[in-house]
């Protein structure tokens, strides 16, 4: 491990960790209450580890894994991550840090891994590459200034609530609901539309529960939560997250139903969420999407969102390393 160690991580580490990752990516800051709470919970999805990374006896940086758990999957596969605060990074020190990851990691079960770089993050991406690891797929990231697009998000948005209106779609927040089984509704319908999120590895299904913890997250609320109704059924939902403490207020998912899209309902969520982030006096949004996920990519566009650093998603078969 070089000069690295590794001690396991406590909830009081969370902070320390939102601060590495803000310090290493100061235009996308990373929350300290959101990721101290997502430190705090139970899963019924995925299993992980985290450590802080130390040099000399201090404390440098973070280093992570999750999986989903093995029993939901044919061929186990999991995630690595981590980062050394800015004046402690170089890239054989990232080498290093990963290549533990990925030795824990399989040690742990996993016979694919996966890890990420931001595609202008050169060191990084030296450090991965440098070990073993393929690129398998891109992710586009977009930022749209509030100010200087509200007029065209406010026609946007008067022509979809015409649109909605003729289709008979009722758009409205998650708290006005008053159907006792929304959640579940709402859950239903992640589901069925996380499927066709592009990728390589699958998307495990969530349960329930993680759905109402999803939707308890300090940087979600339910009067932001933007669902589209049709009959008693919800097709569709937007959200933003909104950080208490730090960051940039960003999509943190939009779907619609698979047998309602084509009529214009993920556009009209989209606009109702940001048509309530200028009113809540936002400059700007950020959002994400898979670099093959073409019609969500088509309305950032149209909307004016403007292409920002993206991301890089790195896959490496370790099957043969046990």
């Amino acid at each position: 491990m070089g000069d690295l160690e590794f001690r396991e991580a406590t909830l009081d580490d969370a902070t320390f960790s939102a601060d590495v990752q803000t310090a290493v990516f100061p235009t996308r800051p990373t929350d300290p209450v959101i990721e101290r709470y997502w430190w705090e919970q139970p899963d019924d999805t995925f299993v992980s580890r985290r450590w802080i990374v130390q040099r000399d006896g201090q404390d440098i940086g973070v280093a992570a894994f999750d999986h989903p758990a093995w029993a939901r999957l044919q061929v186990p596969h999991g995630d690595i991550y981590g980062d050394l605060l800015p004046d402690q990074r170089d890239s054989v020190s990232l080498q290093v840090l990963i290549a533990e990851m990925e030795r824990r990691l399989t040690a742990d079960g996993a016979k694919r891994i996966a890890v990420r770089a931001n595609e202008d993050d050169e060191v990084r991406i030296a450090a991965i590459v440098g070990r073993g690891f393929g690129e398998d797929r891109r992710g586009r990231r977009w930022v749209l200034d509030l100010a200087e697009n509200r007029e065209r998000i406010d026609r946007m948005t008067r022509q979809s609530r015409d649109r909605m209106r003729t289709e008979g779609i009722e758009l409205l927040t998650l708290d006005r609901e008053r159907d006792l089984e929304k959640y579940r509704k709402v859950w239903r319908m992640n589901e069925e539309a996380s499927q066709d999120v592009p990728t390589t590895l699958p998307i495990v299904e969530e349960s329930f529960d993680d759905t109402m913890r999803w939707l308890r997250q300090p940087g979600m609320h339910e009067d932001r939560f933007w669902i589209a109704r049709e009959g008693e059924e919800v097709v569709g939902v937007s959200v933003l997250e909104y950080p208490p403490v730090r960051g940039i207020v960003g999509t943190a998912w939009t779907a619609t139903a698979r047998r309602v899209r084509g009529r214009g309902i993920a556009r009209a969520l989209k606009c109702e969420t940001l048509m309530q982030a200028i009113a809540l006096g936002v400059d700007r949004v950020r959002t994400g999407n898979d670099g093959a996920n073409d019609p969500i990519l088509h309305i950032n566009a149209s909307m004016g969102y403007k292409p920002w650093v993206g991301s890089i998603n790195f896959l490496k078969d370790v099957s043969g390393l046990l």
